[in-house]
């Protein structure tokens, strides 16, 4: 008897590992308490940033701020706190502002170079519109019109987008959900697009439907050199 239970217990020994992975891969992500029909109107958070291209990897860390359904502004800074880009969205219009160079470059999306990871930016927007469901549906897939006018594909999983799908095959991906004030938020976006660009945004202790000036969206340009989008070499 003793024979047999000792390769049992060498047997459990290796086997208890996989088996204790395999009942926390089964158990599921509990559903996050929010108020129904809560959406983001406005967003300001600290951010970390990565961004991976054919062309050139860049990491760092800033903050955002966004109002639905088109204003964007996003400051990158370098590990000294001072400013290497802003960017600011509004409507089709784009400013790439780079302080140290006293260069900002003006334009509408469509204008942005086809390389370096810019055309990414022309997807921020996109990425911020992530509505959870409006009806009941918990988990699916679904096809619609988003708030930018184009089709899309969109995954949920418990009420809320988990991810989306353009025509033109760009993805985004979000998780980690934290409710504030009963308004769901994904921390963590992943965007993709068909190039395979990556933008990975990390949002820490968003403030959410908070009043914000609209001098927040509107670019310095005093003492800078305009450019238009073409002229960019890259990141």
């Amino acid at each position: 008897m003793k024979d047999f239970i000792m390769p049992l217990f060498k047997l459990l020994k290796y086997l208890l590992p996989f088996l204790l992975l395999s009942a926390c891969a089964t158990v599921p992500t509990p559903p996050l308490d929010f108020r129904p029909g809560a959406v983001v109107e406005t967003l300001l958070s600290a951010v970390s940033l990565s961004i991976h291209s054919t062309e050139r990897n860049m990491s760092a860390s800033g903050y955002l701020v966004y109002r639905r359904p088109d204003q964007l502004h996003l400051v990158v800074l370098t590990p000294f706190g001072t400013t290497v880009l802003e960017a600011f969205a509004m409507g089709d219009r784009i400013t790439l502002l780079y302080p140290s160079k006293s260069i900002a470059y003006v334009g509408r999306f469509d204008e942005l170079p086809d390389k370096g990871g810019l055309q990414g930016w022309s997807l921020m927007r996109w990425v911020m519109d992530a509505d959870p469901h409006e009806g009941n549906l918990q988990n699916g897939t679904v096809k619609r019109t988003g708030k930018l006018g184009f089709s899309e594909k969109v995954v949920y999983g418990n009420g809320l987008i988990s991810s989306k799908e353009s025509p033109a095959g760009d993805r985004v991906f979000y998780g980690n959900y934290i409710a504030v004030n009963g308004v769901p938020v994904a921390t963590e976006m992943d965007l993709r697009n068909q190039r395979d660009d990556r933008i990975r945004i990390t949002l820490s202790e968003p403030e959410v439907n908070t009043p914000l000036d609209a001098a927040v969206f509107v670019p310095r340009l005093d003492g800078m050199t305009i450019m238009p989008l073409s002229a960019i070499e890259g990141l």
